[in-house]
């Protein structure tokens, strides 16, 4: 029976990793570290899969993500906020969307006055759009810290349910013709 081939982007993406990673694990792992993407994630499993050692996956992986990605992010995040290119962004956007007109850049200056004046009131109502973000991230926590309960549960009645059936194979029966 043969494979069928996947001729999808995702497809021949997973397929290079595949037959590279056999070949040149540091490498396809640094590579895969250091760009932000959900082949690394892959990359993390084939490893496993191919029984690529430990050091040589760990070791791309903190070059990849602690020294290439971190120093990408920085310096696009230099870039894209330094005052020019945040003011063509604005125009730009005030431009395109008109009922925006103002009302981007004031609340831009207001959330720079905050950040670097010292004499901050800090009594101050958040807004409406940041409380709701506040709830959602204290759901997201609290189902993460529900699952993990419930995953610690089913592993418990899992292993007590192996060892109830391990105890009951081992007890000797009764014939009944005894």
């Amino acid at each position: 029976m043969e494979e069928e081939m996947d001729d999808s982007f995702f497809g021949k993406c997973k397929s290079v990793i595949y037959s590279q990673l056999k070949k040149r694990a540091f490498i396809v792992v640094l590579l895969c570290a250091s760009i932000p993407n959900p082949l690394f994630d892959l990359a993390g499993l084939t490893c496993g899969h191919f029984l690529i050692p430990f050091m040589t996956f760990f070791g791309a992986t903190f070059i990849g993500k602690a020294i290439i990605k971190v120093s990408i992010q920085c310096f696009f995040v230099i870039i894209m906020f330094s005052a020019h290119h945040a003011e063509e962004l604005l125009s730009f956007i005030e431009t395109n969307v008109p009922q925006l007109h103002g009302t981007l850049s004031d609340s831009l200056e207001k959330q720079k006055n905050k950040l670097f004046n010292p004499n901050f009131d800090s009594n101050e109502t958040p807004s409406i759009l940041a409380q709701v973000w506040e709830y959602f991230i204290y759901l997201m926590v609290g189902y993460f810290v529900l699952s993990f309960i419930n995953s610690i549960v089913q592993n418990h009645l899992v292993t007590a349910e192996k060892e109830r059936v391990r105890k009951a194979s081992q007890t000797p029966r009764k014939n009944k013709e005894d």
